[in-house]
């Protein structure tokens, strides 16, 4: 696991469209997940401006050939886009962001090592898609729990709806 910056923008996007495509094709279908792809340069806009913001902190895992296997980034909340979203104030001062980790590394550990070094045992929230089962158990198994919301997604998420979850106190 090492940090990101800016100067990984290009692989880290390359590889967070590859993690949005084989964990939202098989839930959302092919339209939804062609609609991620075609947003590539909106989702290259994000990452860049996430591994530039020095309150956030980006760090990716590698395997021993320095191939990216998954990514994580977190911050102080809210992001921009909530605010403009007009969704009600996060309920702690902390986001993940980004979580993903290529489909063959499901089951590892990699992403439960990838939240700790993220956030550790604190208070955060994060959005996730309505649907998407995997993610809320792991997140419930790392102690966040569902919010009762459930919000419009937009952009090239248009379609679909989303939710927060949020973890507060000792895990």
């Amino acid at each position: 696991m090492r940090p990101a910056g800016v100067a990984d923008a290009s692989a880290w996007s390359a590889l967070h469209l590859r993690c949005l495509d084989e964990t939202y094709r098989p839930i959302f279908g092919d339209a939804f997940a062609d609609r991620q792809q075609d947003a590539a340069d909106r989702t290259a806009g994000y990452d860049r401006d996430l591994l530039a913001d020095p309150r956030v902190r980006t760090l990716w895992a590698l395997d021993d050939d320095g191939t990216a296997l998954g990514l994580v980034s977190a911050g102080p909340a809210p992001a921009a886009w909530e605010s403009r979203a007009g969704v009600p104030a996060p309920v702690v001062p902390r986001q993940l962001f980004q979580l993903y980790t290529l489909a063959a590394t499901h089951g590892t550990g990699l992403g439960a090592a990838l939240l700790e070094a993220a956030i550790g045992p604190a208070d955060a929230y994060l959005w996730i898609m309505d649907g998407n089962d995997r993610a809320e158990h792991f997140y419930a198994k790392h102690g966040f729990r569902a919010l009762d919301e459930s919000f419009p997604a937009g952009g090239p998420w248009t379609g679909q709806r989303m939710h927060r979850m949020v973890r507060t106190g000792p895990v």
